[in-house]
């Protein structure tokens, strides 16, 4: 059996037990924006605040030229998006976001590279719940192709399904100040969906085996002083071997 491991604080003296969580986080009057990135070839979720009254596309998409934090890039997070890029506008209509760069964001690099830039700004612009695609434009004319690679005239997320690790988390964050309970949430697609918490809860995510589905578990730990940790959430390969799929999230745990 597949199971979904997710481990708090690996310095010294930082255990913890687990358990399931079913409540949802507190509003706060600022907006927590989506921002995609990469790590390790793959698409990495993280998180920016903003003030709730701002334009949500085009404060994602500012995010989004904005690179990673310094956290995250000493973490190998990174961007496939040209420095200097500028965005010139965004607008939405039918569901359909059309943002508007200056060349650099077309600029020549390997397909790989281009195929994520493309996947980042997707991934980004269309966590607006009214938003379903993505139209890109240079300087006002629409995009068929960049450097080979073919640019849909309406970019959804399912383009770029594959750039997607096996397990997305969405909170904690890189760089996070977490508090003695820590509450892990994100999607993943493993096998049979079977999750379990330090060996001390089982739990099934929403949808697994070829399917992506959502898990939300708390882990409280205890620690002396503030210091830095982990929260590791990985699979197991059901056959005594490593994990197939870690992801490894570095922290600032508090006492």
């Amino acid at each position: 059996m597949i199971a979904l491991v997710v481990v708090a604080g690996l310095l010294s003296g930082s255990g913890g037990a687990a358990r399931a969580d079913s409540h949802g986080p507190k509003p706060h009057a600022s907006a927590a924006i989506s921002v995609w990135f990469k790590r390790s070839a793959r698409l990495w979720h993280t998180k920016r605040v903003a003030g709730a009254a701002t334009f949500p596309v085009r404060t994602a998409v500012r995010a989004l030229l904005d690179g990673p934090s310094a956290a995250e890039s000493a973490a190998g997070v990174k961007t496939a998006v040209a420095p200097g890029t500028r965005l010139l506008s965004t607008s939405l209509s039918g569901g359909v976001a059309t943002i508007n760069f200056r060349q650099s964001f077309a600029s020549p690099a390997p397909k790989k590279r281009i195929r994520m830039r493309l996947a980042q700004l997707t991934f980004t612009a269309t966590q607006v719940p009214n938003v379903h695609s993505v139209s890109l434009e240079i300087m006002g004319s629409p995009v068929t192709s960049i450097g080979g690679v073919h640019v849909p005239a309406h970019m959804t997320r399912a383009h770029f399904a594959r750039l997607l690790p096996a397990i997305v988390v969405h909170t904690p964050v890189i760089g996070a100040h977490v508090s003695p309970t820590v509450r892990v949430t994100g999607t993943s697609d493993v096998f049979e969906a079977a999750m379990v918490i330090k060996v001390l809860k089982f739990f099934t995510a929403s949808c697994g085996t070829g399917c992506r589905g959502h898990f939300a578990v708390t882990i409280s730990y205890h620690v002396g002083n503030a210091q830095a940790g982990s929260v590791v959430v990985t699979d197991t390969s059901g056959r005594g071997g490593p994990p197939p799929n870690i992801v490894r999230i570095p922290v600032r745990l508090s006492p």
